[in-house]
């Protein structure tokens, strides 16, 4: 099955100013202890995962449009899907990405702020 695609009427999920970034470039290494010798170190998975914290403004009808799409198409965020993201080059690239953990929504009357952390493939 094809994921679906960030819809074209939502902003690009590239965040606020000041709300780009994230707390590790890199999920660190896997380390097994042994009882003799050094440690081992290994990858943990076979593909890279960046977490980006995004934010978003959204008037009424964009919130309700996502908040569909999440609930929904991604069957409450646990679908991945493919979205246009900020490269770290600076451009935008279309990328597989996935909704972890809670989204927040902060009801500010005629906008919705949402934030989310995105699991961004290949960033």
């Amino acid at each position: 099955m094809a994921n679906p695609f960030w819809p074209s009427d939502l902003p690009v999920p590239i965040g606020q100013v000041g709300s780009l970034g994230t707390d590790q470039l890199y999920d660190p290494p896997q380390e097994t202890q042994f009882d003799d010798g050094p440690s081992r170190t290994r990858r943990r998975r076979l593909y890279d995962e960046t977490p980006r914290k995004i934010v978003l403004r959204l008037t009424r009808p964009q919130f309700v449009t996502f908040r569909g799409f999440v609930r929904d198409t991604l069957n409450m965020g646990a679908r991945r899907f493919s979205s246009q993201v900020r490269l770290p080059d600076g451009r935008l690239g279309m990328r597989t990405c996935r909704i972890v953990g809670a989204v927040a929504e902060q009801d500010l009357g005629p906008v919705s702020v949402v934030s989310f952390t995105l699991m961004v493939q290949g960033w």
